[in-house]
C-alpha cells in the first residue's frame, strides 16, 4: 500500500503538476511534523537536506496543495498560517504559551448556528479554536 506521502505525490502528477525532489521533500517534511507546522518551519527543516531550498519553492508549493484540497491552510491567530493534512472534522487547541496546536476531536453538526442568525449568509465552514495552557506552560505558571 502507498505511504501518504506517495498518495499526494500521484494526486500531484495526475493534476499535470511536476513532482520535483523538492516538492516530495516538503510533503514529507508536512508528514513528518507533528504540529501544524507553518511554511518557515517547513523551510528549516527541508533545507536541512536540501540547501539550495528556497522560500518561493515552500510557499509555491504549499499553495498548490491548498488548491487541490488536500492540505488545510490555518489561521489560528498565531501571526503565522500553519498547515495541516488531517482532513477529518476536529477543533484545534492551542497554547497561549508555547504556541503548540493539537487537534481535537469535534462533532461539527452538534455546533450550529440558528438561522435568524446567519444574516442570509449559506454557511459551508466553522472553525472551532480552544485557547488554553498546555501542562509544560501551564507548570511554569504555577
Amino acid at each position: 500500500m502507498p505511504s501518504s506521502v506517495d498518495r499526494i505525490c500521484e494526486q500531484l502528477k495526475a493534476q499535470g503538476r511536476r513532482l520535483t525532489p523538492q516538492r516530495r521533500a516538503i510533503i514529507q517534511a508536512l508528514f513528518d511534523h507533528d504540529s501544524h507546522p507553518t511554511a518557515e518551519q517547513i523551510f528549516t527543516y527541508v533545507r536541512q537536506d536540501m540547501p539550495d531550498m528556497s522560500h518561493a519553492t515552500v510557499y509555491n508549493t504549499l499553495h498548490e496543495l491548498v488548491e487541490m484540497d488536500v492540505l488545510r491552510e490555518l489561521d489560528l491567530g498565531l501571526g503565522e498560517r500553519h498547515y495541516d493534512f488531517n482532513a477529518d472534522n476536529h477543533a484545534h487547541l492551542i497554547c497561549l504559551g508555547c504556541g503548540r496546536v493539537e487537534d481535537v476531536p469535534y462533532n461539527k453538526e452538534a455546533t450550529t448556528l440558528p438561522s435568524k442568525h446567519t444574516h442570509g449568509f449559506h454557511i459551508v465552514d466553522c472553525n472551532v479554536i480552544f485557547r488554553g495552557y498546555c501542562p509544560d506552560c501551564a507548570s511554569k505558571e504555577d
